[in-house]
């Protein structure tokens, strides 16, 4: 009995498809950078070794294959070899040693911090026992047309701007951008900038705080975010934008954070609720800032420029 007739075209899908199907990642040495890609070799080579260490193919403080044995495995220039492990160690990911040797970094988060939309300074409160806060700037300024409607004053009003990196076991996850009025500025020292959240600062200073309003979107991370974030520039970030206002609903804080999403994300509790018009959605019991335990995700490129100043 003969075998059925297949078209060639056929047998190409089928083939196709086969190989499709997902497999285990080789091993490192046997990828291959492509010059005919627009894509720099060197970032070819940075982005298959982060990849490799995001999905545990090489585990935490154990030795990373050396600038002479990339140079070998992959067929590149040492040069080229260099700026890929350059690359990695700037994101934090390898820890460069003597000899050019260098291991995995303890780097791999398995703790993402979840926050419910609401109860916004709970959740900051909560933060701050699991987190710590490294202040990288506070400057005065002078407001620009956004920052100024923000905070209801005139353009180019003096207002102080701080930036501030969180970073949860040691790992950076969130970078604020924040003006204050400079009446509030005033109420509070710099070096407990590092040691509390702003908001409980806020109240300590006296000020009531009433309400607040607050959008979240998306954005891609600067250079300058990047590198503070320990992540590649252009990968996308979690974007909250908040007004904060005092019992007299005066201005008091306008505040940018951007999240690694990887690390952190928001969460709302939503019901089924009867009405007049029928069943709806309503917002439940909000989840508080605790630590969920997820597996990490590979960051994927985007690119513009966070609003901030």
């Amino acid at each position: 009995m003969t075998a059925p007739h297949v078209p060639r075209g056929r047998q190409r899908v089928r083939s196709s498809l086969v190989s499709a199907s997902p497999t285990i990642a080789p091993a490192w040495h046997a990828f291959r950078p492509n010059p005919a890609l627009p894509e720099p070799l060197y970032h070819q080579i940075f982005s298959m070794l982060r990849d490799r260490i995001l999905d545990g193919s090489f585990a935490p403080d154990t030795t990373f294959p050396s600038e002479s044995e990339i140079e070998s495995q992959l067929g590149v220039s040492r040069i080229t070899a260099r700026r890929a492990l350059d690359e990695l160690a700037a994101r934090g990911l390898i820890r460069r040693g003597q000899g050019r040797r260098s291991t995995v970094a303890p780097y791999r988060p398995r703790t993402r911090l979840q926050a419910g939309v609401e109860g916004m300074i709970e959740n900051n409160r909560r933060m701050g026992d699991l987190t710590s806060v490294h202040l990288l700037e506070r400057v005065n300024v002078l407001a620009g047309v956004e920052i100024a409607r923000q905070l209801q004053l005139r353009k180019g009003e003096t207002v102080e701007r701080s930036v501030r990196v969180r970073s949860l076991d040691g790992v950076p996850f969130s970078y604020a951008i924040t003006h204050l009025p400079r009446r509030v500025a005033r109420m509070i020292r710099a070096e407990r900038m590092s040691a509390e959240p702003l908001i409980e600062l806020l109240e300590q200073a006296g000020i009531q705080i009433g309400r607040a309003e607050q959008i979240i979107s998306a954005c891609a991370a600067t250079p300058e975010v990047a590198r503070a974030l320990q992540i590649e520039p252009g990968m996308a970030l979690l974007e909250s934008e908040r007004v904060v206002y005092d019992t007299e609903g005066r201005p008091v804080e306008a505040i940018l954070v951007l999240y690694r999403p990887d690390m952190y994300r928001y969460a709302v509790d939503l019901r089924r609720t009867p009405s007049a018009e029928g069943p709806i959605w309503q917002q439940g019991s909000v989840k508080p800032a605790t630590p969920d335990v997820l597996s990490p995700k590979v960051a994927r490129p985007r690119r513009p420029q966070p609003p901030g100043k």
